[in-house]
C-alpha cells in the first residue's frame, strides 16, 4: 500500500468512527430523554423513595431489599425504621428477636447477622455511615451494588447503580456485552456515567430499576409498550426475525 493509499484508509477510518461516535451520543441522548419521560407516568413510589432518609435508614433499605421482592419490604420498612430509627437501637436488639423481624423477607438469619455486625460498625464509628465506596464495601453484607445506591441516594453522588436487571436494559438496547455480575462490570460503569444526567441522576437510577422491572423483563418483556423501540437493537432483531 502507497503512502498516499495508507493516508487515505486511515482518514476514512476516523471518518467513520467519528460517525459512530456522533450516532452513539444521539442514541445515548434518546435514551436519557425517553427513560426520564417514561419515568414520570410510570415509576413505582415506594415508601424509601418518598420519605426524607438518612443513609443509615436508606442502608437499612438496601439490606432489606437484597435479594427480595420491592413489594415484600414495602409492607415493613416504615415500621421497622421506626422501631429501630439508629445504629444502636439494632445492636441492643438480639439477633434472634432481629432475624424474627425480617423472617417474612427470607434470608432473615443472614440478614439479621449482618445488620447486627454493621450497626456495631457503624456506633463505633460515631454513628456515622462511610461516603465513600471503599467504606461502604468494608460493611458487612455490602457490595458494590448497595454502595453505590447509598452514595447516589444518600450522598447524593452521580454514580451508576448496576444489577442483573440494569444489564439487561444495555445488553438489549445496545447489544452490550453485559459480563455476569454487572454490579463489578467496569465497562457497563463507564457507559452508564458518561450518560448519568448532572441534574436528574437519582431520577436516572431509579427509572432504570423500574423500567427493567415494569417494561423490560427477562423472559417476555413488553416491547409494544416500550418508548425505546425506534433505536432498541433487541427489537430491531425481533422485527427482523
Amino acid at each position: 500500500m502507497s503512502k498516499i493509499s495508507h493516508m487515505t484508509h486511515l482518514r476514512e477510518v476516523q471518518v467513520r468512527n467519528l460517525h459512530f461516535k456522533e450516532i452513539m451520543r444521539f442514541k445515548n441522548d434518546k435514551f436519557v430523554n425517553s427513560i426520564l419521560t417514561w419515568f414520570k407516568s410510570n415509576k413505582r413510589n415506594f415508601s424509601w423513595r418518598i420519605l426524607k432518609l438518612t443513609p443509615y435508614q436508606l442502608l437499612i433499605a438496601e439490606f432489606l431489599l437484597q435479594k427480595t421482592i420491592a413489594k415484600r419490604v414495602e409492607k415493613i420498612f416504615s415500621n421497622f425504621i421506626k422501631k429501630y430509627p439508629h445504629a444502636k437501637s439494632i445492636i441492643e436488639l438480639k439477633e434472634e428477636s432481629l432475624a424474627k423481624e425480617l423472617k417474612y423477607l427470607g434470608l432473615f438469619n443472614r440478614r439479621a447477622r449482618d445488620l447486627k455486625k454493621t450497626a456495631q460498625i457503624i456506633v463505633t464509628n460515631n454513628n456515622e455511615i462511610p461516603n465513600t465506596k471503599e467504606g461502604l464495601m468494608a460493611l458487612p453484607g455490602v457490595g458494590a451494588y448497595i454502595a453505590n445506591a447509598i452514595l447516589c441516594f444518600g450522598f447524593n453522588k452521580p454514580v451508576p447503580i448496576l444489577d442483573t436487571n440494569v444489564g439487561r436494559i444495555f445488553k438489549r438496547v445496545y447489544t452490550f456485552p453485559v459480563k455476569g455480575a454487572p454490579s463489578r462490570d467496569k465497562s457497563l460503569a463507564e457507559k452508564i456515567s458518561h450518560m448519568i444526567p448532572e441534574r436528574n441522576f437519582k431520577e436516572f437510577n431509579y427509572a432504570l430499576l423500574d423500567f427493567a422491572a415494569l417494561v423490560c423483563l427477562p423472559r417476555k418483556p413488553k416491547c409494544n409498550g416500550c418508548p425505546m423501540v425506534n433505536f432498541c437493537d433487541y427489537f430491531v432483531k425481533l422485527k427482523v426475525i
